[in-house]
């Protein structure tokens, strides 16, 4: 056991006679053999899905490069797994070789010394879940920040018609994965990005660290376009909103496509936000990855997302 998370907070004021928040679940750490090698992930099941039998979501968690599983459920999991403890979905965190995924293709893959079947992991992975705990195959979730997001489109469009929805973090998607999403299925779609991200240029172009460079992506309007074709979505946006409720020089504007023949499109474009989880932690100074933005909670708003899918 790596954690067991105690939830103590009560429901929201309002309720006359507020109950308790349900148990929490417990986190735990696995292995898995995938060809010669063995690779690890942490999984989170809620208290009510310990001894259950009814099939249930399941929402997979990359984390960023430079990253490892356990940094990002300590990011992510403070937010995500109460909400999994309340409305009842399994999370995986995968984890990469030497803290980098290898996608097959791009700068960075290219540049690895050692090079990893990463398809074959994410592809193993999900066959390990599936065949030990009821997960319903038809709701199979991804989310990630930086790379984890590259991660999101990647097992989307590897695994076309496997992932239900996908909600990529500070990150439009890479020029090298449009061949690889050319054939992609229509999936559902939210994007976070942030105007002021200094890493990952939301207007595309070079990602750059430091002095080194990571590869090009597509701007981000660019990435909403080319998704709206994927689900056949009108290029008429169906509904805007303004979200700004800190006064810290950022807001949110949400826009949504739902006229679509497949499945819909969301951007929440993250005005003066950097390269960060909206509500998550300053990880790292602002000079080197930008504000946090406090208008939204980012795992709030993904679940929100992944729960219209039925």
């Amino acid at each position: 056991m790596i954690r067991t998370v105690v939830v103590l907070a009560l429901l929201l004021a309002g309720c006359a006679g507020a109950a308790e928040a349900p148990a929490a679940g417990e986190l735990t750490e696995h292995t898995i053999a995938v060809g010669d090698r063995q690779r690890d992930y942490l999984f989170y099941v809620p208290t009510g899905l310990a001894n259950s039998a009814e099939r249930r979501p399941l929402v997979m968690v990359f984390h960023g490069g430079g990253g490892k599983s356990k940094q990002i459920a300590k990011e992510v999991g403070p937010t995500l797994e109460p909400i999994a403890d309340r409305k009842d979905f399994f999370i995986v965190y995968p984890n990469a070789v030497d803290k980098m995924w290898d996608f097959g293709a791009g700068k960075v893959s290219e540049q690895l010394k050692e090079r990893v079947d990463d398809r074959r992991y994410f592809g193993d992975l999900l066959a390990e879940l599936t065949t030990k705990y009821p997960i319903d195959e038809d709701r199979i979730f991804a989310t990630g920040i930086s790379r984890g997001g590259q991660a999101s489109y990647f097992v989307a469009c590897t695994f076309p018609g496997e992932i239900r929805a996908i909600a990529p973090v500070a990150m439009p998607m890479p020029v090298f994965m449009r061949e690889l999403c050319a054939d992609a299925k229509s999936t559902g779609i939210a994007i976070f990005n942030g105007t002021e991200d200094p890493l990952v240029p939301y207007g595309g172009g070079e990602i750059k660290v430091g002095r080194k460079t990571r590869g090009d992506v597509m701007s981000t309007d660019a990435t909403v376009d080319f998704w709206r074709t994927v689900n056949g979505c009108s290029p008429n946006p169906t509904a805007t909103e303004t979200i700004d409720n800190k006064d810290d020089k950022m807001r949110v504007v949400k826009t949504s496509y739902e006229q679509c023949k497949g499945d819909p499109v969301l951007l929440y474009r993250i005005e003066g936000g950097g390269h960060t989880w909206p509500n998550g932690r300053q990880y790292l100074p602002r000079f080197l990855v930008g504000d946090v933005d406090r208008d939204i909670d980012g795992a709030t708003e993904v679940w929100k997302f992944f729960s219209r899918f039925r």
